[in-house]
């Protein structure tokens, strides 16, 4: 059985066939150790003047966990879709192994080790709506919840239709569910522009999780979307 030994760093810097990847730094507390482990990788390159994310995938078996060493530079429409499919492959192979998990890694500049979230359930939406239109095409599976959009663009964020100043995203939605829960489980939907850093990206993923309870919910489907397809997005 594989047994992943943490390091003590304070920037990950992933060497791969002498190539490199910066992984995100955040100080979040995560899993630390993954025994029996494939690794994905996804390394930042500029092809044609465009960014594009290379894709590594030559070790991995279906049967172990993966582990995703993602380029923090990299935006999410550079990967998403590869990522759709590989969750796909691992989930439904041939020799695909129930009880095996994806996760993200990066670096905990708490405990400068390497750590890991995982991120099984997420499903991508890519089709470039928000899930405030997606409630209301399927109103009746969200009516007994107090439901919240959370929308994440690279300058700015978004709760609901108000627009969040810098520092104050947590504090604001914590207290917002407090006022409009009125008793239901709130059930937070999040969007996120696909110009968005892999960084910034998980910075606040990790964020979200650490604040879901029992009576806060956090939707799997999460909206990744064109900010040119979609107007209203707040965008600016």
């Amino acid at each position: 059985m594989k047994k992943l030994y943490i390091l003590l760093i304070s920037i990950a810097l992933f060497s791969c066939a002498k190539k490199e990847i910066k992984i995100p730094t955040l100080a979040t507390n995560g899993i630390q150790e993954i025994y029996d482990h494939s690794q994905v990788w996804m390394f930042f390159e500029v092809e044609n003047n465009d960014t594009i994310a290379k894709l590594n995938r030559k070790n991995t078996i279906s049967s172990t966990h993966w582990i995703y060493n993602i380029d923090k530079r990299l935006t999410l429409k550079t990967f998403i879709p590869s990522i759709i499919k590989l969750q796909d492959k691992h989930a439904n192979g041939i020799h695909s192994k129930e009880g095996m998990h994806n996760y993200f890694s990066y670096s905990d500049t708490i405990s400068k080790k390497l750590s890991f979230v995982e991120f099984d359930t997420v499903v991508y939406k890519t089709d470039s709506i928000l899930s405030k239109q997606f409630i209301k095409d399927n109103s009746k599976d969200y009516l007994n919840y107090n439901n919240i959009n959370i929308t994440i663009n690279p300058l700015n964020t978004w709760i609901n239709d108000a627009k969040m100043e810098n520092g104050e995203f947590e504090s604001t939605l914590l207290e917002f569910i407090e006022f409009s829960s009125e008793g239901k489980q709130t059930m937070l939907h999040l969007n996120f522009n696909e110009n968005l850093t892999y960084q910034d990206y998980l910075f606040y993923f990790t964020l979200l999780k650490s604040i879901s309870a029992p009576d806060i919910l956090i939707n799997n489907l999460e909206f990744i979307f064109d900010p040119i397809k979609v107007p209203d997005c707040g965008c600016e």
